[in-house]
């Protein structure tokens, strides 16, 4: 009976030290409110990993919650005219991104609101043929810049954002930005 115990309290101290997946969760989601993958993330919460959206529409709804990506490449969304993908986020902290908080490649889309991208290599970054809007959003301190686009093609809106500290700038890295 004590080793059973001992067990379990030694499993929840893990669980907690290491956080949830974003990747579980994001597997876990099933459909909801029109879109494909319905993704809520609870308060106070530290999800850790990263996460690609490569077909569909996905909302995840972060409640203030925190992905540490720990290094890692971040949230990815790649698109096809054939495979779309779109990703609506908000009320999300995405900090650690060893590249990007959010890339958005292909045709993909998104809409992120409410969002904050700290230490990350790049807050978002988007290329080719990308739409997204981004409003109500913080980057800050990010080491190279907080929004960048690379190529001539993405189309973007970023509204009623805030920008501070971003090593090499706050919106650049091509000339589209």
């Amino acid at each position: 009976m004590k080793v059973s115990t001992l067990y379990i309290t030694v499993s929840f101290c893990i669980s907690i030290l290491h956080g949830i997946t974003l990747q579980s969760v994001f597997d876990a989601a099933g459909p909801g409110n029109g879109y494909d993958k319905y993704v809520v993330l609870e308060q106070e919460m530290i999800y850790t990993g990263e996460v690609g959206v490569y077909e569909g529409d996905v909302f995840i709804e972060g409640n203030g919650a925190i992905v540490d990506l720990n290094g890692g490449l971040g949230i990815w969304i790649y698109a096809e005219e054939t495979l779309p993908a779109n990703l609506d986020i908000e009320f999300v902290t995405i900090i650690n991104g060893g590249y990007n908080g959010l890339t958005f490649n292909g045709t993909s889309t998104g809409n992120i609101s409410n969002c904050n991208f700290i230490f990350n290599q790049y807050g978002i970054q988007m290329m080719d043929q990308t739409n997204i809007s981004v409003k109500n959003s913080n980057f800050i301190h990010n080491y190279e810049y907080g929004f960048a686009v690379r190529g001539t093609l993405a189309s973007y809106d970023v509204s009623h954002s805030n920008f501070w500290e971003n090593a090499a700038g706050d919106c650049a890295y091509n000339e589209n930005c």
